[in-house]
């Protein structure tokens, strides 16, 4: 029997394969931002807070959201399908642990790839889960908004406080989605 083992410190994406950030939108005036939310704790409440102010101020003229199936896996192909023929822009998150936060980043870079700028919001706590996976895959400066503490990394908040979280993170979600990165 032969077993084949994979050193993922030396691994690198397919010759010339590196991810590389989209060109983004100088704002998001008529954009339709994709959500790919991972349906942990209420984090879809601090999703859709996140798109009522991206709407209400910044023009965003749709939004499309899919909940995936579980936390660490990528959305369902009638998913994937929907956000990539909709978005134009897309946010993907959030996490608590290491597999649930480093799967947001990777539907955020897999996005990307389809051409949709997009970023992914993580607690602080994961930020070097995700920091791993980004440089794994050729891309170890791509755009994250961070959620700190006192805010729990699992989203188990109440309803007003998921929603000052996606208040919170409205500014940075915008900074990455926009000209001037």
């Amino acid at each position: 029997m032969t077993v084949l083992t994979l050193d993922p410190t030396t691994s690198t994406p397919e010759a010339g394969a590196a991810p590389v950030l989209v060109p983004r939108p100088a704002n998001l005036e008529g954009q339709v931002l994709g959500i790919v939310a991972n349906g942990l704790g209420i984090s879809e409440v601090m999703f859709d807070a996140l798109a009522a102010v991206l709407c209400e101020e910044h023009g965003v003229r749709d939004v499309v959201k899919v909940v995936k199936p579980s936390v660490a896996v990528p959305p369902w192909p009638e998913q994937w399908e929907e956000i990539t023929g909709r978005a134009t822009v897309a946010v993907t998150g959030f996490g608590g642990c290491g597999s649930c936060s480093t799967r947001s980043m990777r539907d955020a870079i897999d996005l990307e790839a389809q051409g949709i700028p997009s970023v992914c919001v993580v607690h602080s706590a994961l930020v070097p889960a995700v920091r791993a996976l980004a440089r794994l895959v050729g891309s170890p400066d791509y755009p994250i908004v961070v959620v700190d503490y006192p805010h729990n990394p699992t989203a188990m908040w109440d309803k007003d406080e998921a929603a000052a979280v996606g208040s919170q993170v409205v500014e940075g979600v915008y900074r990455c989605l926009t000209a001037g990165h």
